[in-house]
């Protein structure tokens, strides 16, 4: 954690075949920037699943069991 605070170079995330991405913007966007948007994702990350949704107010995450 002392690398993230010293402000040297940001967390990387890894994504790997199969994995589900939910991005939660917090503004409305035209529905045709947010299709074009998740068609980039796609085409960057083929094996990944991507959902893109606008105008979230607040997100709430239940508890699942263990995928494995």
């Amino acid at each position: 954690m002392a690398e993230l605070m010293a402000g040297t170079s940001p967390p990387m995330v890894v994504l790997r075949p199969g994995d589900r991405v939910l991005i939660a913007l917090t503004e409305d966007a035209p529905p045709e920037e947010l299709q074009e948007f998740t068609a980039q994702l796609r085409r960057s990350f083929p094996t990944v699943s991507f959902t893109v949704i606008g105008g979230i107010a607040g997100l709430g995450v239940q508890a699942g069991g263990d995928s494995g």
